[in-house]
């Protein structure tokens, strides 16, 4: 009796380790899988962020320009609000203190 006992306890001992081997195979497939998909995602991010800082890059050139088209077309008033803006900044700063 004693036996049939003792094969019975080697046998789930073997189902454990063989259940155990294949958790730890599907554990790495997983693992593989995730590293892929990780992997396609963050190509999609960058390329995505690229665009939109291309986008913004053109966006900050034409604005640069339109300022610069202004400040020639009204050299004084340009002037005057630099000036403005330069002495509100100051008196902010200033309370800072």
């Amino acid at each position: 009796m004693p036996k049939k006992n003792e094969d019975q306890s080697y046998n789930e001992i073997d189902n454990i380790r063989d259940d155990l081997d294949s958790l730890k195979h599907n554990v790495i497939e997983l693992t593989r899988h995730l590293k892929k998909e990780g992997d396609k995602q963050l190509e999609s991010a960058t390329n995505m962020l690229m665009d939109r800082y291309e986008e913004y890059k053109d966006v900050g050139a034409r604005q640069i320009k339109n300022v610069e088209r202004r400040v020639k077309a009204k050299p004084t008033q340009a002037l005057a609000i630099a000036f403005a803006t330069g002495l509100v900044a100051s008196f902010l700063l200033r309370g800072r203190r």
